[in-house]
């Protein structure tokens, strides 16, 4: 199965294994323009009018058929011999039946009112950035503000089911989603405002109007609406808020169809699920009941904890100490939603990755009896660093709290970097040392056992190379990477 992302920097994956793009640049950008097309034959005059509009006629369908070869020779083998690109005389298309799977489809397919909760973590997640980060032809602009509207749209969306479904928290979150790809609207900000009010958190709902009043005066020149300021009035006086609207039952509805994945051939019958969800419910009504011995309450239950949903995570660095994104970087994303960051030594740690595991979920008298965190560090290769070099990374307990949206190597620490001692422990949980890619696996039972018992003291963990030649320099794996096996996650057993 070929895994196509053209959403933030564009990926490749063959199964798990990544790939490399197809070269040179303009192998690639037919490429993405085909798909992007998939839907019907492109005529091969419009290729060449779009990608070589700057040669003549005659060297643009050169152009054409020595890059639709070099493309053909570096993708995969497709399965059953079944071409990826179809080709005619006058038009070539990519083959809609093959074997793939492209975020750009399920953007565009995406129907929010009959969507589940699982369709919708997979469409928000799928969009890791603006399409096509690093390309800047005409027509690739065009498509990319096409589809950012898009997922603003869905996020606005979701926000309001979200709402008036009651789960504040969740909008939350979408609306800091929303904040990343549209720093610059104002009504996102009233979003938070409004919905950090309602979960009793009024100290961050004003927060947010004193970051958007800020941001507004230094890049716009301008100050907030007269809504904002009304409702910043109404938190500030303790004013109580129109009751929400419940989301009304979403319509019955066929699902939308998905693209052509290869099905799991041994799907279990429905019936059987049922079954089993009422002998379920049966078991747990004999318990409540004291049919059932005690012990069977102290099963050991195993839940892994991954995924924008239960992560957050970012990374600071010493070059935009103030700032949690890259100014350099179109759109401005920010650190907290890239799909990897980075780790480097300079003769001391130059930059840091945080994270934090939301144990909200599991049950408030469960006893944790082992709990491990498990990161992916890749290797980090370019002219300069022709291979990996030796390194030790250690991971830290965070002390001091922060938000990955708000985070930055200054703030909101004691000092740049954080403090030992005060922003985090300088005892290390853990210190592994490798030689290229690998999986640093930490054992965190203790620690999560107090999170779980004392919320307000999960603050996180934070990596930072700690021993290493000048240069060495690794990809970290977050939990917006496009594969979700690679994501950092916390695997904990527990009993009730």
């Amino acid at each position: 199965m070929l895994h196509i992302h053209l959403l933030g920097i564009p990926q490749i994956f063959a199964g798990d294994a990544p790939l490399p793009l197809p070269a040179p640049p303009k192998a690639f950008l037919l490429w993405a323009y085909l798909l992007l097309r998939r839907a019907r034959p492109v005529p091969r005059e419009q290729l060449t009018y779009v990608i070589w509009s700057d040669v003549s006629e005659s060297e643009a369908r050169a152009n054409l058929r020595r890059h639709l070869h070099l493309l053909r020779k570096q993708l995969p083998a497709p399965p059953q011999d079944a071409d990826w690109i179809l080709a005619t005389r006058s038009t070539l298309q990519w083959n809609p039946d093959g074997a793939y799977w492209l975020d750009v489809a399920l953007l565009d397919r995406f129907v929010g009112e009959t969507a589940s909760e699982e369709e919708w973590t997979a469409v928000v997640d799928c969009y890791r950035g603006d399409l096509l980060a690093g390309f800047y032809d005409d027509w690739v602009l065009t498509e990319r503000e096409r589809l950012r509207q898009r997922y603003i749209h869905l996020l606005e969306q979701r926000i309001a089911l979200q709402k008036a479904g009651g789960d504040l928290r969740g909008a939350i979150h979408t609306t800091q989603r929303l904040l990343a790809r549209d720093p610059l609207r104002e009504e996102p900000y009233r979003y938070l405002m409004e919905l950090y009010y309602r979960v009793g958190d009024r100290a961050a709902a004003l927060r947010e109007f004193e970051r958007c009043q800020t941001l507004l005066r230094v890049e716009l020149e301008t100050e907030p609406m007269p809504e904002t300021l009304s409702l910043r009035d109404a938190i500030r006086d303790g004013v109580a808020l129109e009751p929400v609207t419940p989301a009304p039952s979403p319509a019955k509805s066929p699902p939308v169809p998905a693209p052509p994945l290869h099905q799991p051939a041994n799907r279990r019958p429905r019936w059987l699920l049922v079954g089993a969800l009422l002998l379920l419910l049966s078991l747990v009504g004999l318990f409540t009941a004291g049919v059932l011995p005690p012990n069977l309450a102290l099963q050991p239950i195993t839940v892994s904890i991954s995924g924008p949903d239960a992560v957050q995570d970012t990374w600071i660095d010493k070059e935009n100490s103030d700032l949690p994104y890259d100014p350099d970087e179109p759109g401005q994303i920010l650190k907290a939603f890239y799909p990897q960051v980075h780790l480097m030594f300079f003769g001391y740690p130059y930059d840091r990755v945080l994270v934090r595991f939301d144990l909200t979920q599991l049950p408030s008298d469960a006893k944790v009896r082992q709990a491990v965190f498990d990161i992916h560090l890749a290797d980090y290769i370019n002219e300069d660093l022709p291979e990996p070099l030796p390194a030790t990374v250690s991971i830290f307990r965070i002390l001091r709290p922060w938000q990955a949206e708000a985070a930055t190597f200054n703030f909101p620490w004691s000092q740049p970097g954080l403090a030992a001692g005060v922003d985090y422990d300088e005892r290390p949980l853990g210190s592994h040392s490798f030689h290229s890619g690998t999986w640093i696996s930490v054992d965190v039972t203790d620690l999560a056992q107090e999170w779980l018992a004392h919320p307000d003291r999960n603050q996180g963990l934070m990596l930072m190379l700690t021993e290493a030649p000048q240069g060495a320099h690794y990809w970290v794996d977050t939990t917006d990477y496009p594969i979700p096996n690679r994501r950092p996650r916390l695997d904990l057993t527990y009993t009730r």
